[in-house]
């Protein structure tokens, strides 16, 4: 079967409502044979990430057809497509006919840089297709098919798998198998699994927004602000790290949480999230964690960002699939890890939020103890975070620390401008500091103390600027606006405290 073909049967999908596209797939897939798993693995986006991008593949694009760049980027803003851009611009150039086979091989090549082979193989490529052919060649080499089916959407997919198969038992295959995998299986008179296995991907299941509902039988704990992993480990402690989309993570990068999970046994499969720490434990910023998943110096990236392991699911464990038993089972089973590195329990909605925002994480889960594991967002999972504001502040007043920031102001009166060219104190924030810039902000507000309070509390001068998030604003009783966790973002030396909020900005938020 051929990729004009694929690409006819793609064009009748795009503007088909959902239940006509499961018959369009369902019967079509027919017409393709011994291709129905390449097919439907195209479909699906069930390819390796290929590392091309629009503004890479705009290059490319124009390297294969002897334009300007400009020329590209004008036909993708006339359309408001980079795809339909170019089947308006190849015109009526023949089919191509080129096989499926050989159209998945090129999604699945390298696209690095364009000085490898992939470069040459794709481009003399595209100046073969037709106008359509490239449309849909496009559209699935960026991974945005826009027609419905692929990139997370799979539930027409699904349906129409069952449909053309007849067999209802697929929509219980895919929980476990990709569903290219589910289709070779079927074509070739097997019973695809119905377990999890140490190895494979699979989808994670994810969390709801919280609006107000409840679960008969409720647990808290923490949301923690790095990254989600599903992570194997098999009898012979061999870990594998499986990130959201199902790509597996060098474990170099993450050799220390590696060697601490290999302590805790063998043959099960976890439900994580990895969030990096200062080095008193404190959670930092989510974007500390780019240093540990990208930086070509892994050594270094371990040293300067460190992080946390905390375990909240299991999903196997021995021979056993557990996704089936409710949440409060798999809990109980989980307990064979230990407490340090599993989610702080919480004991209701109130506190349980006033304390995960207080020590600086990202707000909390809600999960249904009576449900399963579900590959999907799921309304049994729910999470709660605030609707973070963010302020430009000035520093007006600084308490010493204690303990580990004893000798350090570990605390700062934040406010803003009133209008007449004075500050009204909004609160003090004393978390989101690396311990250099506890330091640094001693050393500066030092200079500038301006009066002293015998409770502790030194008066300086407006000069240094903090942007500070906080969960919103508030208003006592006294009617003294403050707010409500607020978190250090950044110091901003790039400005003077004229350029900070004003109390009208503050007013209007509240309103």
């Amino acid at each position: 079967m051929t990729l004009t073909r694929f690409a006819r049967m793609c064009e009748t999908l795009e503007p088909q409502q959902p239940s006509i596209k499961e018959f369009t797939v369902s019967t079509n897939l027919s017409s393709f044979k011994n291709d129905k798993a390449t097919v439907v693995s195209i479909l699906a986006v069930e390819y390796p990430v290929n590392n091309i991008a629009e503004r890479k593949a705009i290059k490319w694009i124009a390297s294969a057809f002897d334009v300007f760049e400009d020329e590209i980027k004008t036909m993708k803003r006339r359309w408001d497509d980079l795809a339909q851009g170019m089947y308006s611009f190849a015109g009526h150039t023949p089919d191509c006919n080129m096989s499926i086979n050989e159209f998945h091989r090129l999604l699945t090549l390298d696209c690095s840089n364009m000085q490898g082979d992939s470069f040459t193989v794709i481009t003399e490529a595209m100046r073969n297709m037709s106008g359509l052919e490239l449309k849909w060649f496009l559209r699935y080499w960026l991974r945005k098919p826009r027609n419905g089916m692929g990139g997370g959407s799979n539930g027409v997919l699904k349906k129409a798998l069952v449909a053309h198969y007849m067999d209802s038992e697929i929509l219980e295959y895919v929980k476990f198998n990709s569903l290219s995998s589910v289709v070779t299986s079927l074509e070739n008179d097997q019973i695809p699994s119905t377990q999890l296995e140490i190895g494979t991907a699979i989808k994670p299941m994810l969390a709801k927004k919280y609006t107000g509902k409840m679960f008969t039988n409720t647990h808290y704990d923490i949301k923690y602000d790095g990254n989600r992993y599903i992570i194997h480990c098999d009898e012979k402690k061999r870990v594998i790290i499986f990130n959201r989309a199902g790509k597996i993570i060098d474990n170099s990068r993450f050799s220390d949480v590696v060697e601490e999970i290999q302590k805790w046994g063998v043959g099960f499969i976890i439900d994580t999230e990895i969030y990096p720490v200062n080095a008193e434990g404190y959670p930092l910023e989510h974007q500390m964690m780019a240093k540990r998943v990208h930086s070509n110096d892994v050594e270094a990236a371990i040293r300067e960002c460190p992080v946390k392991i905390v375990a909240f699911d299991i999903l196997r464990l021995g021979d056993s699939t557990l996704i089936d038993r409710p949440y409060s089972e798999r809990l109980e089973i989980l307990s064979f890890i230990p407490e340090e590195f599993r989610a702080e329990k919480l004991e209701t909605l109130e506190a349980g939020y006033n304390i995960a925002i207080g020590a600086g994480y990202e707000g909390i889960m809600i999960k249904n103890l009576d449900a399963p594991y579900e590959f999907k967002r799921s309304s049994n999972l729910l999470k709660h975070k605030p609707p973070r504001i963010n302020l430009d502040v000035v520093v007006t007043s600084a308490e010493y620390g204690e303990g580990k920031r004893s000798g350090l102001f570990g605390s700062y009166g934040i406010s803003v401008r009133d209008g007449d060219g004075g500050y009204v104190e909004i609160g003090k924030v004393g978390t989101g500091f690396s311990d250099e810039q506890l330091v640094s902000l001693t050393v500066t507000l030092k200079k500038i103390v301006d009066t002293y309070d015998p409770d502790g509390t030194f008066h300086v001068l407006p000069r240094v600027v903090f942007e500070v998030t906080a969960d919103t604003v508030t208003n006592n009783r006294d009617g003294k606006i403050g707010l409500r966790f607020p978190r250090l973002v950044r110091v901003r030396n790039d400005k003077a405290p004229a350029e900070c909020n004003t109390l009208q900005d503050i007013t209007e938020m509240m309103a």
